[in-house]
């Protein structure tokens, strides 16, 4: 099921389909059929009432652990390269896009999930881009001192 015209919608909104779903609430038909009453009416305006204030919590994405820097192979496709991060940013809330001046930065979830980027970027928008060397990003916290708590 796809919808159409829906420009303003990104990954982790949350959609309500609020005509036809008066079956739910008290007073509605349970059977599925849809007979118009005097009341029916008053049901539609009771069931956009009770859904106005609902939201589904956000989507969390963990946070980056592989960072790569790309650049396009001509200055001519840069701006092409920043319009295509842009969406595919806005489609994969896990990949963190940062542009400076000098260069371009993507960060993903592993070697996996930046392969697909690359061969996203490939595929669907025609751009080859070159890559530099990987960086992790490391999580680790010292807890103590080593001289006081060992053992």
């Amino acid at each position: 099921c796809a919808l159409v015209g829906v420009k303003g919608v990104v990954t982790g909104d949350t959609l309500l389909l609020t005509s036809a779903s008066t079956d739910a609430l008290p007073g509605g038909q349970a059977n599925g059929k849809k007979k118009r009453s005097k009341g029916a009416k008053n049901n539609d305006d009771h069931w956009k009432q009770y859904m106005e204030g609902v939201h589904l919590a956000g989507l969390q994405s963990p946070k980056p652990v592989l960072t790569l820097r790309i650049e396009a192979n001509s200055a001519s496709e840069q701006s092409r390269l920043s319009a295509a991060l842009a969406l595919l940013a806005v489609e994969d809330p896990s990949l963190v896009v940062k542009e400076t001046s000098t260069n371009t930065l993507i960060s993903g979830l592993g070697e996996l999930h930046m392969e697909i980027v690359l061969d996203r970027l490939r595929r669907e928008f025609g751009l080859e881009v070159r890559t530099g060397k990987p960086a992790v990003a490391y999580r680790e916290t010292v807890l103590f001192d080593g001289e006081e708590g060992v053992e």
